[in-house]
């Protein structure tokens, strides 16, 4: 009875140990943020020529004439043709209507979104101007980017990781533990933010006003953002 006991008590320390090393070590969870600011390189700019007549013909002429002005003045500032491309192109009919539920035909309008990029940022000011001075009625967008965001963005992750790494270190050395490895990361986002979306509404008559004054453009600066949930295992 007694060999029988003490089998069995070495069975359970032994079992108990073992499922003890069979657990997996206990961790801490955090997140981390990485920003990189950048000078942006590269400009997409979006003008639109809006024509309106009793003719869908005329609309459609008048139309064409604008965006061909259009473009011709932005090809003759230097920008290749292979960076300007039609964004959107609509031709609807416009109706009049009338408090008792009637609607009667008012005639057509066409609007032609042209959209340009360009990586010489001296020449938005003068792509605007050149726009609205030969044909464009609308400045629908402006935006600021990079050429070679990636790099930009691999960079954020990284300080993003360390950041959680120091983190953790942190509170494991408050705990009196130390870091032994890592169970999972994930990435929680990761995009480039822009201080502001630069879109602009101006008619001919204001372009006129202005005239022989540029454009004054700012791009501002660029930030790349990126968070991560990382759990690293920390010792017992």
């Amino acid at each position: 009875m007694k060999i029988f006991s003490l089998t069995l008590l070495i069975v359970m320390m032994f079992c108990t140990r073992t499922f003890a090393e069979e657990l997996p070590p206990p961790t801490i969870s955090v997140n981390g943020e990485g920003i990189v600011e950048a000078q942006p390189d590269r400009a997409t700019i979006s003008v639109g020529v809006v024509t309106r007549d009793k003719s869908p013909a005329a609309v459609q002429a008048a139309n064409a004439k604008a965006a061909s002005s259009v473009i011709n003045s932005l090809v003759a500032l230097g920008v290749d043709r292979r960076n300007i491309s039609t964004g959107n192109y609509y031709f609807s009919p416009n109706y009049r209507h009338y408090d008792n539920g009637r609607r009667e035909l008012d005639g057509y309008e066409a609007t032609n979104s042209v959209t340009v990029i360009v990586d010489d940022l001296n020449l938005v000011g003068k792509i605007i101007d050149a726009a609205l001075s030969h044909g464009a009625n609308r400045v629908d967008s402006l935006n600021f980017g990079l050429r070679n965001k990636e790099a930009y963005q691999d960079e954020a992750l990284r300080l993003a990781v360390l950041d959680a790494k120091r983190k953790a270190e942190v509170v494991a050395n408050v705990l009196g533990k130390r870091i032994i490895g890592v169970r999972a990361v994930s990435i929680n986002h990761s995009h480039i933010e822009a201080p502001r979306n630069y879109k602009m509404a101006r008619s001919m008559a204001m372009a006129e006003d202005a005239a022989g004054v540029e454009t004054p453009i700012e791009s501002g600066t660029l930030h790349c953002a990126a968070n991560v949930h990382v759990e690293f295992e920390i010792s017992r």
